[in-house]
């Protein structure tokens, strides 16, 4: 557990110090809500050839990982009712918030990370592949319920 914490941290910092110092300015809109909009596509086709696409990610557990979100995700008949994408981590990395119906009516959210790369948009979508070859789910920005603030004094 100790070890995803610092993963994800080293993560995030590297994101951050990526967006340091670059001259470029907020991103136009359009290509980067396209993105996010084919990704409710792919779902909704069942694709994970697209899901791939938008992702980056290429050989043999990418794809068992795709099909994996197509199966947990997919087939829903989601329409996108808002889509809001923040770069709060600089002009080439961000997040995607996206809220939607499925065709029963009930409510869908769901938040990912946005990045660019040169002109081409990715989302990251699938799980993150371990060292032993499981699949894990990229780690929260947030603190776990039960995390113990480092500026409260604890009794001892």
């Amino acid at each position: 557990m100790k070890s995803r914490f610092i993963v994800g941290v080293t993560f995030v910092t590297l994101l951050t110090l990526t967006g340091c110092g670059s001259d470029d300015v907020k991103p136009k809109a359009g290509s980067d809500r396209k993105t996010v909009e084919a990704y409710v596509d792919a779902l909704n086709e069942r694709d994970a050839n697209a899901l791939l696409k938008l992702d980056g990610a290429r050989g043999p557990a990418a794809e068992r990982d795709a099909q994996k979100v197509i199966n947990e995700k997919g087939g829903r008949g989601l329409e996108v009712e808002g889509i809001q994408i923040d770069y709060d981590l600089g002009p080439d990395t961000g997040s995607a918030k996206i809220t939607a119906k499925d065709s029963k009516g009930a409510g869908y959210r769901e938040s990912l990370t946005i990045t660019r790369d040169g002109k081409q948009w990715h989302l990251a979508i699938l799980p993150v592949s371990t060292p032993d070859g499981s699949s894990k789910t990229p780690a929260g920005t947030t603190f776990p319920s039960d995390a113990v603030s480092a500026s409260k004094p604890t009794s001892g």
